[in-house]
């Protein structure tokens, strides 16, 4: 983890969200970072690390016709201004939290951030590109980061969002089955 104030602000951050999204996060991270090796694409850990404890942060609460990554990108904002983060990293992080639930994303077009951030989530969410984790990595951040009801409750706040925001990305992705995927993921909870 990397050692920074921008780290701590995030992770204070973080622990304000239901236990079940804050464990989401931290898997977001591992597995994220387990992908980018993967694929050979170098991250700039701080920026990642931070971005990952936070890019689900609006979901947790969700306001009528705002996207939720929008109220993430507000919170990581303000631990980066506290951090005293450079303008030109606060962006591309609100870029990659911004992007990172638009279907289709590829690392050249929008950049490595959103792409880690959403495929990282996807492993824990879903169980997409579990089989490029080594089984021993995924149950090491299982064992680290327990899963709880995760299942239940991702579905749940992915329909509440799609209920708040009918217009936004989670309104297309629960009706072109998100929920489903989360149910059928690799995962017992």
């Amino acid at each position: 983890m990397p050692d920074s104030r921008f780290a701590r602000e995030a992770e204070e951050a973080c622990a304000e969200l239901p236990p079940a999204l804050e464990g989401h996060s931290y898997r977001t991270w591992l597995f994220g970072r387990a992908l980018a090796a993967v694929d050979g694409i170098e991250m700039d850990d701080e920026l990642f690390y931070c971005g990952s404890l936070l890019h689900d942060y609006g979901i947790a609460s969700p306001t009528a016709d705002r996207d939720f990554t929008l109220g993430s990108v507000d919170r990581m904002l303000t631990c980066a201004h506290a951090a005293e983060v450079d303008d030109a990293r606060a962006d591309l992080l609100a870029d990659g939290i911004c992007v990172h639930t638009t279907p289709g994303i590829k690392v050249d077009a929008d950049g490595w951030v959103g792409c880690y951030l959403q495929w990282g989530a996807m492993v824990d969410g879903a169980g997409l590109r579990v089989w490029d984790v080594a089984p021993s990595n995924v149950q090491e951040v299982l064992r680290r980061y327990p899963r709880g009801d995760f299942k239940r409750e991702l579905t749940e706040m992915m329909r509440a969002e799609a209920a708040a925001v009918p217009a936004g990305r989670f309104k297309l992705l629960v009706r072109c089955g998100l929920p489903l995927a989360v149910r059928m993921a690799p995962f017992d909870s």
